[in-house]
């Protein structure tokens, strides 16, 4: 293994930006250079800035900048001064941006990477590029995706070379090396980000996600025919070089020799250790490694179109055999239980709700059941056995489905609940509903959001009342227990789907992040007004009794009857209700408000 020191003097620059195919103004530190911006693709992030000189005769080499930003930030005009410098040294530089986390999940990046290098390919003989001859320089998430282009498929036919500074190749080390408060709150946000990236939480071994962490990490791609690489980290790096010494040995292993690990003094990571005499060093790198081959360079081809497939979703269940939608009523007596399933009442396909009721002659309250599941997984049918159990003590009870933190971030999920609650008192007359008299009924992230819509305005102007069991009514509260020292991995999961519920990571200096943070918390909605409350947990629950008092405790000061809870055990969400006298509590306190 190589191991260099490199005296650190930090670089920067400062930068603006062009949109469509724009020319840029002169630069004194790169006379003559050329500098315009394109789009690669149809996305507001799918834009690269190409610096270049023409060469009195033929061509020229060509470099791709890829910038960091732990996937959620960063911009291409972070790296202008950059790109500038190594086209006025013979490049033909593309500084390239590519869709970050809250766009699209992983392999979006990756993907951007290559239809950037296609387009390159296709439009080379506008700045005299040879496209045999293509390096790519990244920092951090930005050294991740050139790895990436480095060694999938067969990352020595798309480029010449990679260097890659501070590069987060393996985003589990990252996931599993921050768990706790113990760590930086700079690695305790890259972990965040790898949840988003792979859009699911790797907790409970889920193979799915799995493998989503191991297609993102460019070890898992090495083999023969990778490019050659050179990877860089300070002594004290943010991100250390145990990224990248598993590449190395991979890319070593499958005969390709020419991979240098390098280690630096001091403690600067991505950007800042490209000081002036590392810029040199890798100039001189980039040369050897981009000089033409004998008997002429080869331009490569163009990628096959599957390495641009487009993201599928995550696959969700919603098929319980009902036949079509909302379209059949289970055969029953006209005394037993009747229902209807997977009634739309919006346009998405998580937007639909199952129906359980008695036939009955007045006008009944109805409760609106909504599932728990961590905003991340579950499912209406969870809540069918307690729905007919509602039902047989003469609710009109209403199970629905909501769009998961996957699928849609805050606030999308408590405007699916009040969409519901508005379906469910438009077909009042049809379900025998009295509108006057809808409660709320939520377990667990259910629990959350039923609290949410019990506070948000004026909380009895959507509903009458609303229970929860384990109700997660405070998801920053969830966060900081999941990175608490000896969190276990039910608060480990929790705090992932809260970070992938409102998309970043909790931080007062990132004001959009912050405020959504502050409005997915029930309390800070608390006023004069808001629903009755009754919040139920275990002694043992991981979503603690806290949370539910925190709520309580905004609630009592404006006249709004609020009522906790602990009962024995450690159980959670609606197995609580099945703790001796749990369920006769809430069907007692159900008679009481509705």
């Amino acid at each position: 293994m190589s191991s260099k020191r490199i005296t650190l003097v930090a670089a920067a620059g400062v930068v603006v930006c062009g949109v469509g195919a724009v020319s840029f103004a002169a630069v004194s530190e790169a006379a003559g250079v050329n500098g315009k911006v394109y789009a690669y693709g149809s996305h507001a992030r799918q834009k690269l800035d190409v610096f270049w000189k023409t060469p009195r005769k033929g061509t020229q080499p060509g470099l791709v900048i890829v910038h960091g930003g732990y996937w959620d930030g960063g911009s291409r005009v972070d790296w202008r001064s950059t790109a500038k410098w190594y086209a006025g040294q013979g490049f033909a530089v593309f500084s390239i941006d590519h869709r970050l986390v809250t766009d699209a999940p992983w392999p979006a990046q990756r993907n951007d990477a290559v239809a950037a290098m296609n387009w390159i390919r296709k439009h080379a003989r506008a700045f005299k590029l040879d496209a045999g001859r293509v390096a790519v320089l990244g920092s951090q998430a930005g050294g991740q995706i050139a790895a990436q282009l480095g060694t999938y498929g067969t990352g020595g036919s798309r480029v010449r070379g990679v260097v890659a500074l501070s590069p987060i190749n393996s985003p589990r080390l990252a996931y599993d090396g921050a768990q706790t408060t113990a760590a930086s709150w700079t690695r305790r946000k890259v972990r965040d980000q790898t949840v988003l990236l792979a859009n699911c939480t790797p907790t409970y071994r889920d193979a799915t996600c799995g493998n989503r962490y191991t297609d993102a990490d460019p070890t898992a791609h090495a083999g023969a025919g990778d490019a050659p690489m050179w990877l860089v980290h300070s002594r004290g790096d943010v991100i250390p070089s145990t990224h990248s010494a598993p590449l190395r040995a991979a890319l070593v292993k499958a005969g390709q020799r020419d991979v240098k690990l390098t280690t630096v003094s001091g403690n600067a990571s991505g950007g800042g250790i490209l000081t002036s005499a590392a810029r040199i060093n890798i100039l001189n790198w980039l040369r050897a490694h981009t000089k033409p081959q004998a008997g002429g360079s080869s331009t490569t081809g163009v990628e096959a179109p599957s390495a641009l497939r487009s993201v599928k979703p995550r696959a969700t269940s919603l098929d319980n055999g009902a036949g079509a939608a909302g379209s059949r009523v289970r055969a029953r007596s006209a005394k037993e239980v009747q229902q209807r399933s997977d009634l739309a009442y919006g346009t998405h396909a998580r937007q639909k709700l199952d129906a359980f009721w008695r036939p009955s002659a007045a006008p009944r309250p109805a409760v609106i059941a909504v599932h728990g599941g961590w905003w991340y997984e579950g499912d209406k049918y969870g809540m069918a056995d307690r729905a007919r159990w509602l039902a047989d003590h003469g609710y009109a009870v209403f199970a629905i489905n909501y769009r998961l933190n996957t699928q849609a971030p805050w606030s999308a999920q408590r405007s699916d609940v009040q969409a519901a609650v508005a379906w469910v008192k438009s077909r009042a007359a049809l379900y025998n509903v009295d509108p006057r008299r809808v409660v709320l009924l939520g377990s667990s992230a259910g629990g959350h959001l039923v609290s949410s819509v019990g506070v948000h305005g004026t909380g009895t102007g959507a509903v009458k009342a609303v229970a929860a069991v384990s109700p997660v009514a405070n998801p920053y509260q969830a966060y900081l227990d999941g990175q608490a020292p000896g969190a276990g991995d039910n608060r480990h999961k929790l705090r992932d789907t809260a970070v992938l519920l409102t998309r970043c990571t909790p931080i007062k200096s990132d004001k959009s992040c912050w405020n959504r943070w502050v409005d997915a918390v029930a309390f800070n909605h608390a006023s004069a007004g808001d629903a009755p409350m009754l919040m139920i947990h275990s002694a043992g629950d991981f979503v603690p009794a806290s949370h539910s008092a925190g709520l309580c405790g905004r609630l009592t000061p404006h006249h709004v009857p609020c009522t906790t809870r602990t009962v024995e055990g450690n159980s959670h969400g609606l197995s609580v209700l099945n703790t001796p006298g749990t369920a006769d509590l809430l069907l007692n306190w159900l008679k009481t408000r509705a």
